[in-house]
């Protein structure tokens, strides 16, 4: 599928979403051979499907510079299923996602394809929401891990962010 059919579904996805958020995080990675920190920003949309449950689609962006001169670009494009705790939706939270990720590199390719930081993606997320009259904010901690092909070793991702809503909107009032 093109990537501009993609982004099309994601931002009409968008559109319909009871909830959306975005932020900065601070992610750090992890390769074989290499660790660097960087910073990250997402847009999350969520729609509600139970009051405890929402299904979510994602997309972020994540800049590393590593110590040795080299620079690592990720866009992952996520889907996830977050439950929360708490009988309103707010609290302790965890959220599977799994999707892919587009990356680019000045690092030396490793395998033919030039695949060496797309590829696959799947994670855990585990968070608390403070329940907010106007705002309520996020507080997350989230684990990613990027399958690529050939003998191109995986990237790995910790991610901490701190999110607020830009629209929220009630949720289901059944269960």
């Amino acid at each position: 599928m093109p990537v501009r059919k993609i982004l099309f579904l994601f931002a009409f996805s968008i559109c319909f979403s009871a909830t959306l958020q975005a932020q900065i995080e601070i992610a750090h990675l992890t390769t074989k051979g290499l660790s660097s920190t960087g910073f990250g920003g997402f847009i999350h949309g969520a729609i509600p499907v139970s009051k405890t449950d929402d299904i979510g689609l994602e997309a972020g962006i994540y800049a590393f510079n590593a110590p040795s001169d080299t620079h690592l670009l990720f866009l992952p494009l996520l889907a996830s299923y977050r439950h929360a705790f708490g009988p309103d939706g707010t609290g302790f939270y965890v959220e599977p996602l799994a999707g892919y990720t587009i990356g680019s590199t000045d690092i030396q390719q490793t395998d033919a394809n030039n695949t060496q930081a797309s590829g696959p993606t799947a994670g855990l997320a585990a968070g608390y929401i403070i329940p907010s009259s106007s705002v309520p904010l996020n507080f997350g901690l989230r684990y990613e891990h990027v399958f690529v092909s050939g003998s191109a070793p995986a990237q790995s991702l910790i991610a901490f962010r701190v999110a607020w809503s830009l629209l929220t909107a009630r949720r289901l009032k059944g269960n």
